[in-house]
C-alpha cells in the first residue's frame, strides 16, 4: 500500500521530573540508545531537546 511508511524508531526518552516550577516540569532527560542525560529547566525545553535528537536521528538515516 503506498500510504504504508516503514516505521523506523527514533529514540527511546526516559524522563524524570524533578519539581515544577513556575508553572513548568524541571528535571533530566536520557537518550538511551546514546547513553547521553541532560537537565531541562522547562517542558518546552524538554520538547525541543527531543525533537532535535530525533531530527538528528532521521539525518543519520538518510
Amino acid at each position: 500500500m503506498a500510504e504504508e511508511k516503514a516505521r523506523v524508531d527514533k529514540g527511546t526518552f526516559i524522563v524524570k521530573i524533578q519539581r515544577r516550577e513556575n508553572f513548568t516540569w524541571q528535571g533530566e532527560v536520557t537518550w538511551v540508545e546514546k547513553k547521553e542525560t541532560k537537565f531541562f529547566r522547562s517542558a518546552l525545553e524538554l520538547l525541543k531537546m527531543i525533537d532535535g535528537a530525533t531530527e538528528e536521528t532521521e539525518d543519520a538515516q538518510e
